[in-house]
């Protein structure tokens, strides 16, 4: 949706971002540009800076998506660096909004660090490298997250949404089972699909 796009950003002054689609509308910036460590440990710094941007951003370069009205943007930041593992290509932070930034509370956390490499912005990130020139179809994208495990995404096809273009990409990650469960129904429960009492709450 935008590639370069100036922003005057709270605390930041003007900085360029991209915007672009990948399951949401995510605004991407340069951390390296900025100076913001995207360490776990500094979590705290990265949703605060996270949580500018993107106000910022909501306010200076909204987005619609071009198939639903419905769904606006931006509304999530993802922040890229340089790897620092040479088996990857990139490294992010990707922090979840829980309320928004507010200039009176400069010093709050408005939201929590993703964990992972996210999916949904690996995607975003990739079309924006494609429409840059710097990713074709079929290349790997190998982006780690804050605590280092990563995600591998591909562009398998390039393909148009309302006369944009676009790409269909894979990802693939490594998950570890740390737990089991198990259901059952008994054939003469009179619940079988379950039930809700209206009144339990008064």
């Amino acid at each position: 949706m935008h590639l370069d796009a100036p922003l005057r950003v709270d605390g930041l002054g003007d900085i360029a971002v991209d915007v672009a689609w990948g399951g949401m509308f995510y605004v991407l910036a340069d951390a390296d540009r900025l100076g913001i460590d995207l360490s776990a440990e500094n979590g705290a710094q990265v949703v605060r800076m996270s949580e500018r941007i993107l106000a910022a951003a909501k306010d200076q370069l909204p987005v619609v998506h071009p198939e639903n009205p419905d769904i606006t943007g931006p509304t999530i930041t993802f922040l890229g660096a340089t790897p620092v593992d040479p088996k990857t290509h990139g490294r992010c932070a990707v922090s979840v909004s829980s309320g928004g930034y507010d200039p009176t509370r400069p010093d709050a956390v408005p939201g929590a660090l993703d964990r992972c490499p996210c999916g949904t912005g690996t995607s975003a990130k990739m079309a924006v490298l494609h429409a840059r020139g710097l990713l074709d179809v079929g290349e790997d994208y190998v982006n780690a997250g804050p605590l280092g495990t990563t995600f591998t995404g591909r562009i398998e096809s390039l393909t148009e949404i309302a006369g944009r273009k676009a790409i269909i990409p894979s990802l693939t990650g490594q998950a570890w089972i740390y737990g089991t469960s198990q259901y059952m129904l008994d054939p003469t429960d009179p619940f079988p699909e379950g039930f809700t009492v209206g009144d339990i709450w008064a």
